[in-house]
């Protein structure tokens, strides 16, 4: 069977604890009556997660967690007690973060981007805040302007570094007008990727795509607004970054693009919708 892993297995007994799978390597497991499908009956096959429980026995869920093991993920903190934090990752029992495993101190609530992975010594599924060795360096699936799933990780006042697509590494330098918090998960676009594998990010596209998606942002601003808002060459750069996640360039650029499209009026006060 594969821990903290997907696994096919075949219903084989009916008892009044659950019901006892056997896995495609023979391995025998239980899945609770709770947490089995309704009508599951023997010679059934199901796609169950196994984990390990609170006495170390492997066990069948049909939950589904948040993320498997050899993977990312963002996981919030439940718990912090004296062997370390508790992460939620979406299942009965809580992952834990050991204190050697983290980068700094947590809290409840605090968001997690971690990467799962069996711990030698124990054998048990933990996470570790220590993810840089886990990237996969190999970036020839990803092209520029390519739309991307960002997940925080680092932010200082220079950059924030994202997991790209939960896979990759990617470093965004601040203009000092984003807001942007560890754990946070924004859409990104591949700005540029080095020879040696370092990808630059962005949070608005790049090159001819830039021009028809944010415009499409600020249209569909307008319509949201009643067909006006108050923004033009006036108004602070960081009310635009804020209001339309665009630099005010890009924001007088696409304003003058609906212009000699016909698509909007240009007033003192502000934009009008046509």
């Amino acid at each position: 069977m594969k821990i903290g892993k997907y696994n096919q297995a075949r219903v084989t007994d009916d008892l009044p604890q659950g019901f006892y799978l056997e896995t495609e390597d023979g391995d025998r497991i239980l899945l609770p009556g709770s947490s089995a499908p309704e009508n599951t009956q023997a010679g059934d096959t199901l796609r169950v997660f196994i984990y390990m429980d609170s006495e170390d026995r492997p066990i069948a869920t049909m939950k589904k967690p948040f993320a498997v093991a050899d993977s990312f993920a963002v996981l919030k903190v439940k718990e912090v007690n004296q062997f370390g934090a508790f992460l939620d990752w979406g299942i009965d029992k809580d992952l834990m973060l050991p204190f050697k495993q983290q980068l700094g101190e947590l809290k409840p609530g605090d968001l997690c981007v971690v990467y799962i992975l069996e711990d030698k010594l124990s054998g048990r599924l933990i996470a570790t805040e220590k993810i840089k060795s886990f990237f996969d360096r190999d970036t020839k699936l990803l092209k520029p302007g390519q739309k991307v799933e960002l997940a925080a990780y680092e932010v200082t006042k220079e950059f924030a570094d994202f997991l790209v697509d939960y896979r990759y590494t990617g470093r965004l330098y601040l203009t000092g007008n984003e807001d942007i918090y560890i754990g946070d998960i924004l859409s990104g676009y591949i700005q540029n990727i080095r020879d040696d594998g370092k990808i630059s990010v962005s949070l608005t596209p790049v090159g001819f795509r830039a021009v028809a998606e944010n415009a499409d942002i600020i249209l569909d601003a307008l319509e949201r607004a009643g067909g006006f808002l108050p923004f033009n060459d006036d108004t602070p750069p960081e009310v635009i970054r804020k209001e339309f996640g665009i630099s005010k360039k890009t924001f007088k650029k696409m304003i003058g693009t609906l212009f000699r499209q016909e698509k909007i009026r240009i007033a003192e006060n502000g934009i009008r919708l046509l």
